[in-house]
């Protein structure tokens, strides 16, 4: 949960609510609210950094309580020009204008969300940082490029102008942050030639924001396009609330022949109401007026049968979501229970039976149980040479785990390189979920490590497991697969569909990853089994 703290009496002010409200709606929302002291305290998960600011739980509090509803976020076509010069470190450059932005006395509010949002989208800064100016000060075109660490700059807070090489070394904030930048520091340069900017570290006194500040330009530098693009939305729409407007700027691309684009491009999505979807989870139908209702509480947009998602509401990505928010507008008290006159009795589910089986057979193969997440690092699958496989996170908690599998070999190889110092033979092996075909499946790995492991011994392992289980209906037959030595991959099918593989991990392979016993693997679709 992110905590975001917010001073009684400016919340109040600002969002014209009773005390009441904020305390007890955020609740609703699936958060958390609390009264300390002078402060307004409250807790929401990581998907809904829209709520972070003062802005976002205004709307979505007043949203739920229905004194406003949904509202499309119009761009308009700005003058203002910006050249985007390549820059190694921080490839990614967006901007946006906010006009009658509504600062005044909420500039720590302000400041406050941008830091959550560098600290949970921007990955700390790494993936997207933000740079929030005061428009009037700002002299277009402006031009994002690398400067040398000689010129001048003049940091926020500061009184005179420093060196960035001197900059570098003394600042608190470059301190912090230095290490995201290379030899030459990205710079947001101004018309006037200032550094208006050195991202992700820190702005210029030169466009310092303050009380009196009615026009924003905000922009967002980064390594990922994707949060660079959701972060800029995500500032743009929360600090125009309730009444700013955005305008857009026309960037070039230095060195494309003319290539612009206009920043930003705000969009919303368009979904069909999931009616069945909302049947099958409650077990009734909810009358078309109480979904309506519900869908307006939560923020969403109504246009026929269709729902608008927010453009801000990242965290909507397939129907169960939005049954979800409807469950929430309706109000979980306010679900029907249902007690149907039956009985029935439990029985052990056919899976879990055949897995229970699986795991009893492998203890006479001298084998040891592991369990691994089903997301993986996307390093070690171009390694395996698998670039094609796994399914991205579009926004991953660590860059350690930001694909989701589809093979659970990735996983026993991350296991064995794990243990590479630990004694040998090394024998594992792994019931889990893997994702294919646009559905689960599980699926056991199975992993040997030591100096003979050979193709000969995984094979008697999966064929033994499959006899043992009771399949006769099985054959294997040679298969060529990235990280395998040629002519050492069999491909395993049960009634001519294909259930797994096993097979010797390449020399090369090993050597990359720093293991340096032979190893041989496998994986055995446990669903094909059960048919």
């Amino acid at each position: 949960m992110v905590l975001v703290r917010f001073d009684e009496r400016k919340l109040l002010d600002f969002s014209s609510l009773e005390e009441e409200a904020v305390l007890t709606v955020p609740w609703q929302l699936g958060g958390e609210s609390r009264k300390e002291d002078d402060h307004i305290i409250m807790e929401f998960n990581p998907d809904r950094p829209d709520l972070y600011s003062i802005q976002g739980i205004t709307r979505a509090i007043r949203q739920f309580r229905e004194l406003e509803t949904f509202r499309d976020f119009e761009v308009s076509k700005g003058n203002n020009t910006a050249n985007l010069h390549f820059v190694k470190e921080r490839p990614y450059f967006l901007l946006g204008i906010i006009r009658n932005v509504k600062i005044g006395e909420y500039i720590e509010e302000v400041i406050d969300f941008q830091e959550k949002i560098h600290k949970t989208i921007g990955r700390n800064r790494k993936v997207a940082a933000i740079g929030i100016h005061d428009l009037s000060k700002v002299r277009f075109p402006i031009s994002y490029e690398a400067v040398p660490r000689d010129s001048l700059f003049k940091p926020l807070g500061g009184s005179e102008e420093v060196t960035l090489e001197k900059f570098m070394v003394n600042n608190e904030k470059a301190l912090e942050y230095g290490n995201l930048v290379g030899k030459n520091i990205p710079g947001i340069i101004d018309a006037g030639g200032d550094i208006i900017s050195v991202p992700p570290i820190l702005n210029s006194e030169v466009t310092a924001v303050t009380g009196k500040t009615e026009n924003l330009m905000v922009d967002v530098t980064g390594t990922n396009e994707r949060a660079v693009l959701r972060t800029l939305v995500l500032i743009l729409t929360s600090l125009s609330y309730p009444s700013g407007i955005i305008e857009d700027v026309e960037i070039s691309y230095a060195g494309s022949n003319g290539k612009t684009r206009r920043s930003p491009v705000i969009a919303v999505e368009k979904m069909e109401i999931p009616r069945p979807l909302i049947k099958k989870m409650l077990g009734y139908e909810l009358p078309d007026d109480v979904i309506s209702r519900a869908l307006l509480r939560m923020g969403y947009g109504l246009d026929g049968n269709s729902l608008i998602v927010p453009s801000y509401r990242f965290d909507v990505l397939d129907n169960i979501d939005v049954v979800e928010d409807i469950l929430k507008g309706v109000g979980y008290e306010n679900i029907r229970r249902k007690r149907e006159n039956f009985v029935t009795y439990g029985k052990g589910d056919k899976l879990r039976i055949i897995e229970s089986k699986i795991r009893n057979l492998l203890v006479g193969y001298s084998m040891s149980e592991v369990v691994n997440s089903i997301l993986i690092n996307s390093r070690f699958t171009s390694i395996y040479g698998l670039n094609d496989e796994g399914i991205e996170i579009l926004n991953p908690v660590s860059q350690e785990q930001d694909l989701v599998r589809t093979r659970i070999l990735p996983s026993l190889m991350q296991t064995l390189l794990n243990n590479f110092r630990n004694p040998y033979p090394q024998r594992i092996y792994e019931i889990g979920t893997v994702f294919r075909g646009g559905s689960e499946r599980d699926v056991l790995g199975i992993a040997v490590a030591h100096k003979n492991a050979s193709f000969s011994e995984i094979k008697g392992i999966f064929i033994g497991v499959m006899e043992d289980l009771g399949i006769e209906n099985y054959e294997t037959k040679r298969q060529e697969m990235g990280p395998f030595i040629p002519g050492r991959l069999a491909e395993i099918t049960i009634g001519g569909k294909s259930a797994g593989y096993f097979g010797e991990i390449h020399p090369k392979i090993l050597r990359e990853l720093g293991i340096k016993m032979p190893v041989a693997t496998g994986e055995l679709d446990i669903s094909e089994v059960m048919m």
